[in-house]
């Protein structure tokens, strides 16, 4: 098997009972889209901006029937589990600690050949640019967990700490891509947990690194947590945003430093990584 697929949940899709095997995996590279402009009285153009499109793949099938009845048999379950309704994940056994999350992109042809064998590909569209870690920050940080693998910049132990207690800390994003929860495409979730039980009382957040702050100010309950969900930010479930700056923090590749208020008494960053 050249990948494993598996469903929405992210549970494994088994055809090898059917004699279903997956064989070569073709990955596009990224497909960037500039906005140009020309300049009156001048050559060329200027660059306003680019971004990544989505990210088109290949999967080669191969089907081994065991005779003529069985074929339409395996072709019917391929059909049922490749149909593009639902995403799919597709993790290259090359890179067991990524995965992609696509959809059937088009049609394809199973044509039997001598009956009972069909060689065919499948078009995937991942509409993120990125791959993600299969592992996310509240994953054990060991191979052991098998959800890592060298190629993912992983770095000594140290650096995967993402449960912080002290005021100053740092936070390492081992991928190449930044984390900016205003993207589908990278969310981020972080914990904040309040120290202290006040009637008014600010809490601060700041990533040093990218100039990110975040406050919130009002009452706080010692223990109780605030969630920054992406662009939302709860308490119990219910949205205090008006009682925020509306700060957003992200996390650009590499290290990023943090500092917080003394009143905070622990923050937990809880995401995935992302690659190009």
């Amino acid at each position: 098997m050249r990948v494993d697929l598996y469903d929405k949940d992210f549970n494994k899709i088994d055809l090898s009972p059917f004699n279903v095997y997956t064989t070569n995996f073709i990955l596009d590279s990224p497909s960037p889209t500039h906005e140009r402009q020309e300049i009156s009285g001048q050559h060329g153009s200027i660059t306003l901006g680019t971004k990544l499109g989505g990210r088109s793949m290949t999967v080669t099938f191969h089907i081994e029937a065991v005779d003529m009845h069985d074929f339409p048999l395996v072709r019917n379950e391929v059909f049922k589990v490749l149909n593009g309704l639902e995403n799919l994940f597709i993790v290259d056994k090359r890179e067991p600690g990524k995965r992609w999350k696509v959809k059937v992109e088009a049609t394809y042809d199973i044509v039997p050949i001598g009956l009972v064998f069909a060689q065919f590909d499948i078009s995937f569209m991942s509409d993120s640019p990125f791959c993600e870690s299969v592992g996310t920050t509240m994953d054990d940080y060991t191979f052991d967990a098998g959800v890592w693998q060298i190629g993912q910049g992983l770095l000594a132990e140290d650096d995967f700490i993402f449960t912080h207690t002290a005021d100053t800390f740092s936070i390492y994003n081992p991928g190449d891509v930044i984390i900016n929860p205003r993207s589908i495409h990278t969310p981020l979730t972080i914990e904040v947990e309040a120290g202290v039980t006040s009637s008014n009382h600010t809490l601060t957040l700041t990533n040093t690194t990218t100039g990110d702050v975040w406050t919130y100010t009002g009452a706080t309950t010692a223990g109780q947590v605030i969630v920054l969900k992406n662009v939302e930010c709860l308490l119990g479930g219910a949205s205090v945003a008006l009682k925020t700056n509306y700060g957003l923090m992200t996390l650009k590749p590499g290290y990023n430093q943090f500092t917080k208020s003394s009143n905070i008494s622990e923050v937990k960053f809880i995401n995935r990584f992302y690659y190009k």
